[in-house]
Parts: C-alpha cells; sequence; structure tokens
C-alpha cells in the first residue's frame, strides 16, 4: 500500500492552514526519510476562501518549504468549487518539488470539474488525481455515473474520499472494490482517503490494504485533520520507521497533539453529514440528543453541503 501524506494539507484545518514555516520545513524533511510516496503540502492558490498560506501555496513557499532538495515528491490539492480556473495559475513540469495536482470535485459538479482537470493535466504536464469526495452519500448508480465520466481520461489516479468518517469497508468493501475494479481497468491507479469520525480508519485501512485494488491510501501524523481527522501515519508506518515518528510527535505534543475528539463528530459520522453541523453544534452547546435527532433530519446535497439555517431553525 502506497501512503500519501496530507499533515500539512487537512492538518491545516487544525491551525487556519497557518504553519510555522519552520514547523513545515521539520516536518517535510521528516516524511522524506519514510516509506511515503508523496507529502501533500496544502492547497494551491486558493484565495476566495482563505488568506493564509497553506491554503495559498504558491511555487516559492513549496521550495521554502523542501529547501528546493528537487525530490520531486510533493503534491497540492485543489477543490473545484474554489480554485482558480486560470491554467496559468498552476505549476507545470519544469520543476522538480511538485510532481502532482490532486483535485476534489462535489458530486454535482463532476463533469465541470473533470473537464477542468483534462485541461489541467495537458497544461501542465504532471499527475492528475481526481477525487470524488463525500462518496458514502452516493448512491450505486451515481458512483457509476460518476465514474462514467472520469474514466475517459488520462488522469493517473481515481479516488473516493470518506469524507464525514462515515465509512465502513467491513461492510461495504464489495461495493467499493467493484468500482476500484472498473478504475484500475482504465489503467489507473486508485486511492481512499480515509476519515475517523466513528474510530473506523484503521480498520478501513487494513480492508484497504487486503484488496488488490485499492493501490494508495492517505494519512496524517496524530490523525490531524478537519473533524475528527484522518488515518494516522505512525499507525501504518512500517517498525523501522516507527521510532522517528515517535520521537517527532514527542518533540511536538503539547503543541499539536493534545486535541480531544468532541462526541458530536462520532454523530455526524454516524449519519455521514458534513462535520460542520458538529461545529456549530459545539458553539451552541446544543444536547446529543437534540443533534442526533436533528441530523437524522438532514437530506440531499445538504448532507455534504453546509447551511447553518438548518440548525439554527430546527432548535428555534
Amino acid at each position: 500500500m502506497n501512503i500519501v501524506d496530507v499533515t500539512l494539507r487537512d492538518g491545516g484545518f487544525t491551525c487556519d492552514f497557518d504553519w510555522p514555516i519552520e514547523f513545515a520545513q521539520e516536518y517535510y524533511n521528516l516524511v522524506t526519510q519514510l516509506d511515503v510516496s508523496c507529502i501533500e503540502l496544502g492547497y494551491w492558490k486558493q484565495s476566495s476562501k482563505s488568506q493564509n498560506r497553506f491554503f495559498n501555496l504558491d511555487y516559492d513557499t513549496v521550495k521554502q518549504i523542501t529547501g528546493g532538495q528537487g525530490k520531486n515528491n510533493c503534491c497540492v490539492m485543489i477543490d473545484y468549487h474554489y480554485c482558480s480556473k486560470d491554467l496559468n495559475d498552476y505549476p507545470t513540469n519544469n520543476q522538480d518539488e511538485i510532481k502532482m495536482i490532486r483535485m476534489t470535485c462535489r458530486k454535482d459538479m463532476v463533469k465541470e470539474g473533470f473537464e477542468f482537470a483534462v485541461k489541467l493535466k495537458k497544461h501542465t504536464g504532471l499527475d492528475i488525481a481526481f477525487n470524488l469526495f463525500n462518496t458514502t452519500n452516493y448512491t450505486d448508480d451515481e458512483l457509476n455515473s460518476s465514474l462514467d465520466i472520469v474514466l475517459d481520461s488520462d488522469f493517473d489516479i481515481i479516488g473516493f474520499a470518506d469524507t464525514h468518517g462515515h465509512l465502513n469497508l467491513n461492510e461495504d468493501i464489495i461495493k467499493y472494490e467493484q468500482k476500484f475494479k472498473r478504475i484500475k481497468e482504465s489503467g489507473k491507479k486508485t486511492s481512499f482517503h480515509l476519515h475517523n469520525h466513528t474510530g473506523q480508519a484503521l480498520l478501513n485501512y487494513i480492508k484497504c490494504s487486503e484488496s488488490a485494488y485499492i493501490d494508495i491510501c492517505d494519512t496524517s501524523i496524530g490523525g490531524l485533520g478537519k473533524g475528527a481527522g484522518n488515518l494516522k501515519l505512525e499507525e501504518v508506518v512500517p517498525n523501522a520507521d516507527s521510532l522517528l515518528l515517535n520521537n517527532f510527535i514527542h518533540d511536538h505534543y503539547d503543541s499539536l497533539f493534545k486535541k480531544s475528539v468532541p462526541p458530536y463528530y462520532m454523530v455526524t459520522g454516524r449519519f455521514g453529514v458534513t462535520d460542520n453541523y458538529a461545529t456549530q453544534a459545539m458553539k451552541l452547546s446544543i444536547s446529543m440528543d437534540i443533534f442526533a435527532t436533528f441530523c437524522a433530519t438532514i437530506k440531499g446535497l445538504y448532507r455534504d453541503n453546509f447551511d447553518k439555517t438548518l440548525l439554527e431553525n430546527y432548535i428555534k
């Protein structure tokens, strides 16, 4: 199983995408020593949502993080909903730090996202990974229809994201293997982004590692990430790498890893809805019973796309 580490990107949700540059440099140098195929540094030039550095990476910042070592082992993320649509804003293959651009795309934007990613692949010459997120809220027909679109490409990787931490591959591995088999037969690699809202990320990783159809899983150190976080890097690296990671965690534990996971995230994970509702419920100090009853009422695209008025109106 290949690993893409997303600490500096998805873990950025824990620090408003404003990592100290010294920390990012130290972490990059650590991960280059591990059995990790690619290091995701952050979002690329998405200024419409945040002005902070790791939501608005540019090539100068990338070289500052990597020290210009030319290892060609980095990737960056874009969300089609927020990203620049100007192809000239993107890195190309005339540099040796960034080897891949990963795009996430919402269910209602797959066709438009696909068309842009095709242009991006041609313009940049970089590897392109196309990630369908919120996939536990896709019906079987919706997943197949989305694959019908994106398989007609020369993308390098097509992946699914368990955005809400709702996935249970102990029950659903056959369903997903059917989709991944289609991707593999089209000559592309496959990936899974595993969140841990219901505490099942490691179990899901084990099921992925046993599958003949899943090539890549995402991790972060300490599970740092949006909501309840991700699959933990330290749980899946070889024993030979564990001491390096343990030393790093020990050195940064007080500042990074003393974060408890509030039970609101377990509720959104169980119901398969965006954890932005959990964050809102915490601020409003809503009881668990009321919040669980509310989550059961969320339908359609509101399960993936946060609307703060839904909860506000529900508790009036």
